[in-house]
């Protein structure tokens, strides 16, 4: 078994995004503060991440704008904090697509990428259709797919087609036609217990806090494929993990800051400490601090 340390570092935020983006069918019920943030998984032989964020330039600015995103801060910052430095990571797990999750792969050059064949296929297809139907690309950068394409020259791609161990305890598992055509999440079953990181396909735990109440999922606000392909992921999801909601981490949850050891720095972005490998020290400037 191999054991791996895991960290949520935030990037960016928006400041007010409303709730009905977040949980579906929450009209009417204000905003709230939405993290922008990757995991880092670190074990004696690896240095991986799980989403990269985007560049805050070109389109990668534009796109940020258009949704309100605040306070970015790239690699070279925000990995520091934890004792790393973008050249440092070898592996890149791509969720889905979308430029928050993919739009900076070329801010960490010496990774090899791995995200799902159909997540390219589908957006290329999408890409060729009629102006009228773009709405299908919303929130992708397209020069991510010349990034991929070098990636690909230099022999550090993966597609994948289906589940797949991309390291050792370190799973791909596909959750095509829910956020995104060929979205993924990330499993990692650990000395302490099993670890799922969820990309978009669960923003906040509230989405399945009723479930524990005798309740319903309430699925993401935003689906490029089918609602039913949602909640289905979901069951997947909270069966994986025994229920135990909070080893499902979503990337974009604020409350991750308050459930797990989190320091807060003086630009107000957090790193979250989910869990230490065995006989890993803490990475956190302080034992605990907490926005």
């Amino acid at each position: 078994m191999s054991d791996y340390s895991i960290w949520i570092v935030e990037y960016a935020r928006v400041v007010h995004y409303p709730v009905s983006g977040v949980l579906y069918g929450r009209h009417n019920q204000g905003t709230l503060v939405l993290p922008y943030g990757y995991a880092v998984l670190h074990s004696d032989e690896h240095l991986a991440i799980v989403d990269c964020g985007f560049d805050n330039a070109e389109f990668g600015k534009v796109l940020a704008d258009t949704y309100g995103v605040t306070d970015w801060q790239p690699p070279e910052v925000v990995l520091p904090r934890i004792g790393f430095s973008p050249e440092d990571v070898d592996t890149l797990i791509l969720t889905h697509n979308h430029f928050d999750h993919a739009g900076g792969i070329d801010l960490f050059p010496n990774a090899h990428v791995y995200l799902q064949e159909r997540e390219v296929a589908r957006y290329m297809w999408a890409r060729g259709l009629p102006d009228r139907l773009q709405w299908l690309t919303t929130a992708v950068d397209p020069d991510l797919m010349l990034a991929l394409a070098q990636r690909l020259k230099d022999g550090r791609l993966t597609l994948l087609d289906g589940e797949r161990e991309v390291l050792p305890g370190v799973r791909c598992v596909p959750a095509h036609d829910t956020h995104t055509a060929g979205s993924q999440y990330v499993t990692l079953d650990q000395h302490d217990g099993r670890w799922l990181l969820c990309g978009d396909n669960c923003y906040v735990w509230e989405g399945f806090v009723g479930s524990q109440e005798g309740g319903q999922f309430v699925p993401i606000g935003l689906a490029f494929g089918s609602m039913e392909r949602c909640v289905l992921t979901m069951e997947d999801m909270f069966q994986y993990v025994g229920g135990e909601i909070h080893r499902i981490i979503p990337f974009h949850e604020q409350e991750l800051w308050s459930k797990y050891p989190t320091h807060t720095f003086e630009d107000g972005l957090h790193v979250a400490e989910i869990t230490l490998a065995p006989g890993a020290a803490s990475r956190l400037p302080a034992a605990r601090t907490t926005a």
